[in-house]
Formats: structure tokens, sequence, C-alpha cells
């Protein structure tokens, strides 16, 4: 019988070290990411995650701290701290508007670290108040839910990263407030929510690196780093959109972006390889394995869907003003060459793809010629 206590307490002490092992884990992650994720929005500029940055560092902090009163006041403030971050606009943080509403987070945070019992419990009748016959748990659940729709609206509209980002943080955030009595699911979701902003960020900061901005494929950046990879067998093509600088004079700038965008979206749907932006109105598109034989074939597909397809715009008038929506259409102009031995490394091959463009030009355009 003693044996078989003792071998009952080293069990449960050995449980009880596996578990102090995992808080002790799960309470740096959560803090080094709420950490990390403050410093990046700082770096990034990116306001409203440096907002929902600041309260997860508070909630990690009220959490590994386990005070009860901290717990509370954060369970009450953080809804309304996260609803004043997700409303808040992203530009333009130096506007009047603006600074009230940073006024109002401010004063919210340092109520979350440092609210009187009697101010906490006033807010808890609040949110019972708003939703009547629920409790104050379902009422800041509720908050920080419209918190992540607002966020997941400007997402769904804008289609920017940081949004998106912001909205499934405010998910993650609001699992850990729902399991706030949980102490291990608790900061395992705050440890989530720091993940997810500290993944926006750097997925954001990559985008803006290599991908361009108004096509949507990758960049002259991108372009030159796939070029140091490349082995092997492969063929580069060069397409330039036929007439495009007197289409941007003739229809506007804003025209002209909008067929940017159509092209790089028929080059993305029919290439069946790597588009990128090179630059202007050129793209290059490079074919690797088994594209590389279909390459002229491709390159013809892609001639006759943009040829085909007919673009919405609004032409600019004589007043400078936008015209009436009308149906234009375009064409684009290729060279294509292969690696070989007389085009031996990328640059050789750009050069050569080039050069097929610029005869795919002079003989009439809307063409693919092989250098």
């Amino acid at each position: 019988m003693v044996a078989i206590g003792e071998r009952i307490d080293v069990a449960a002490a050995t449980a009880h070290d596996n578990f102090r092992l995992s808080m002790m884990m799960l309470s740096w992650s959560a803090a080094a990411l709420a950490a990390l994720s403050f410093v990046l929005a700082i770096g990034f500029a990116r306001h409203r995650l440096l907002l929902l940055a600041t309260v997860l560092a508070a909630a990690v902090a009220a959490r590994i701290d386990g005070d009860a009163r901290a717990l509370q006041a954060m369970f009450a403030f953080a809804p309304v701290l996260l609803l004043i971050a997700a409303v808040m606009p992203e530009a333009r943080w130096r506007t009047r508007r603006n600074a009230a509403w940073l006024l109002l987070f401010a004063f919210a945070l340092l109520m979350t670290l440092h609210a009187p019992a009697h101010v906490v419990t006033a807010l808890d009748e609040f949110l019972i108040a708003l939703w009547p016959g629920t409790d104050a748990g379902r009422g800041a659940m509720a908050m920080v839910l419209l918190a992540a729709v607002v966020c997941l609206l400007r997402w769904i509209v804008r289609g920017t990263v940081a949004e998106l980002t912001a909205s499934l943080a405010l998910l993650a955030f609001g699992c850990a407030l729902a399991l706030l009595h949980d102490v291990e699911r608790s900061l395992f979701a705050l440890t989530v929510c720091g993940f997810l902003i500290v993944f926006g960020l750097l997925y954001g900061a990559y985008r803006m690196a290599f991908v361009d901005a108004l096509s949507g494929l990758r960049n002259r950046r991108a372009l030159d780093e796939a070029m140091e990879r490349l082995s092997g067998i492969y063929a580069i093509a060069m397409v330039d959109i036929d007439h495009f600088k007197s289409f941007n004079d003739t229809h506007g700038h804003a025209a002209g972006d909008v067929v940017l965008r159509e092209v790089a979206a028929r080059l993305r749907r029919h290439a069946g390889a790597a588009p990128y932006r090179y630059g202007g109105e050129e793209f290059c598109i490079v074919f690797e394995d088994g594209a590389v034989e279909r390459a002229d074939d491709l390159l013809e597909a892609v001639r006759v869907a943009i040829e085909a397809h007919a673009i919405r715009i609004r032409p600019i008038g004589r007043d400078g003003k936008p015209g009436k929506p009308k149906d234009v259409k375009v064409t684009a102009s290729f060279g294509v060459a292969d690696r070989s031995e007389k085009c031996k490394t990328p640059k050789d091959v750009i050069s050569a793809a080039d050069k097929a463009l610029y005869k795919a030009k002079a003989a009439g355009r809307n063409r693919v010629i092989r250098a």
C-alpha cells in the first residue's frame, strides 16, 4: 500500500511539474509574441494592429499576474478597447476625430490597468443592460464579435491583409475572454492572437516588398530573386501592351490602371506559368519544367484572351471629368526565348526575349515571336 501511495505521489508530482512547464512555456510565448507584434506594428505603421497589440500585451500581463481584479477589469474593458480599435480609421491619425478616439482608447486602457472595483462592476452592469437577459460575458463577446465583423467587412471591401489579420486576431482574443477562468486555454488563445498579428504583419511586409500593388502580380524584385534560382531548361517571355502610352493620353491614367489590372488577370488565368509585372506596361512570364514545351501555345492563348476581353473604363473627358463608362479592347505583343548555348544566363534569355518582342511590334503587333 505504501508503494502504491508513493507511485501516486510521484505521478501527481510529475503531472504538476509538466503543468508548470506547460504554463511557463505558454506564458513566455504569449509575452514574446505580444511584444513582437507591438514592435512590428510600430515599425510597419499599422495603427489598428498596434492598438490590438497594446490590448494583447495588457491582457497577457493580467493573465500571467493572475490578479482577480486585473482579470475582471480586462474582461470588462477589453471589448471596449477592441471595438475602438476596430472602428478607428487606419490613416490620418493626427486629425481631431482620431485624436478623440485615441484619448478614449488611452482612458479605457488606463481603466483596464488601474480601475477601481466599483467602476468595473458598473461596466459589467452596463454590458448586461445592453443585451437584456444575458450576462456580462455574452455582452462582452458580442462587442468583440462586432469588432471582428467590422474589420472583416473592411477586408472584403479593400482586400488589405491588415484588416483580415485584425479580424482573425479579434476572434482569437474573444476566445481568450470566453476562457478567462481557464488559465491554460486562455493563455493559448492569447498566444494564437499574438501569432496572428505577427504573421499578418510579416506577410503584409512580404507583399509590400514582392507583390505589385496595382496588378497583384509579383514584382520586379520577386523576378530578380526567381532568376537567381533558375536552372535547367526554362523559357522567358516578355509581354507589352500595344499602344499603351497613347491609350493613357486618350483615356486617362485611371483607365490605364484598369487595363493593367485586366491584362494581369488574363496573364494569371491563362499563362500556365508564373507572371510578373516587369515595369510600366511590360510583363514577364517564366516557364519552367513541362510548361517550356507548351510556352508558344500558352502565350497564344493569353494573346487571344487579351484581344477578346472587353474592358469597362470611364475615360477622362476634355473637361478633366470622368465620362460615361464604355467598353474597350487592347492587344499585346509577345517575345519568347529559351535557355540555350547562346543564352546561358537568365539575363541573356530576357535580352533575347526582349529583342523578339521588338520584332513582334515591328511586324504589326498583337502576335507572338520566338527568338
